[in-house]
């Protein structure tokens, strides 16, 4: 809506970018498709022949300008989930125009499908959803799991929406190594300033460790001013409530989801893993009246599924 105009439907699109290869890191030219209805995005090393290298839906897809780590003004990195894991495309295109028709018509047919997912949730509370930028990227090193291994440096990137810390070996990997899942507090969640004691960092000292109810992460800093950067992003992402739309968590364990049947079909509220304390989900406040059944539905599986 624009000032009480209706906006039409977003249509398709096509055209060519330049890839970065998954394997080779060299730049390539790519057909890339935009169906807007059926929810893909598609992609093509031939122009003509064949099919499409990957089909992308955009259900998982996110979109985002990262200019100085693609190294081209006109650079987004495409991301979407495959397998359990976070699939990266780096794209570019000479014009700035053309590369931000791209991103605007990802982000409308985002919005599409959002709206006819959750019909019941209103447009406002559905655009933070639509992409979203990295809270914080950058260096840092960690340690393993058993805490005496040797610090590695990685590349780290803060998902605030999804609540994952991922990490990769170098910036334009095309996969993540890892991920850390960000809970809230009232889970068991925490972020401390420094390093267990014993511990001790390998190259830089300003260090920082995450809590989890399964285990701590260590990380260090290359300066203090990093470090006091990712304390502030990290716990950030810690106060937040969760949110309705958010999927919790991926890993397997029993799946607890709370669903709202209204006249229109079945509403998803919430859901956790593995829950570590009394369960909590927001209502909103759109709901009231509009609710004829409560549902809280508990299964093995391992993958929980949500709608």
């Amino acid at each position: 809506m624009a000032e009480g105009k209706t906006v039409s439907l977003p249509g398709n699109r096509e055209g060519f970018l330049w890839k970065r290869g998954r394997d080779n890191a060299q730049f390539l030219r790519r057909r890339f498709v935009l169906l807007t209805r059926e929810g893909l995005l598609k992609y093509y090393t031939k122009e003509e022949g064949k099919g499409p290298k990957a089909v992308i839906s955009i259900k998982d897809l996110n979109a985002t300008f990262q200019t100085e780590k693609i190294g081209h003004p006109h650079g987004l990195q495409v991301t979407y989930r495959r397998e359990g894991r976070t699939r990266n495309l780096f794209v570019y295109h000479e014009s700035g125009k053309e590369i931000v028709d791209w991103f605007n018509a990802l982000r409308a047919a985002r919005l599409q499908y959002l709206k006819m997912a959750f019909p019941e949730f209103p447009e406002s509370e559905l655009v933070p959803f639509i992409t979203r930028n990295y809270l914080k990227q950058g260096y840092m090193e960690k340690t393993g799991p058993k805490q005496r291994e040797p610090f590695k440096k990685r590349w780290f990137a803060l998902d605030p929406q999804e609540r994952r810390l991922l990490y990769y070996k170098n910036p334009l990997d095309a996969f993540e190594q890892g991920q850390v899942f960000l809970g809230s507090k009232e889970q068991g969640y925490e972020v401390y300033e420094d390093l267990p004691k014993g511990i001790r960092g390998n190259r830089w000292k300003a260090g920082l460790t995450i809590v989890t109810p399964e285990r701590r992460f260590i990380f260090t800093c290359a300066s203090e001013k990093e470090q006091r950067e990712w304390l502030e992003s990290l716990r950030d992402v810690l106060s937040c409530p969760l949110s309705p739309l958010h999927l919790l968590s991926e890993k397997q364990g029993l799946g607890v989801v709370l669903l709202a049947e209204g006249r229109k079909g079945f509403l998803h509220l919430g859901s956790a893993v593995k829950p570590q304390s009394p369960l909590c989900f927001p209502w909103p406040s759109f709901c009231q009246g509009k609710i004829q059944t409560l549902h809280i539905t508990a299964r093995k599986s391992p993958r929980p599924k949500f709608l």
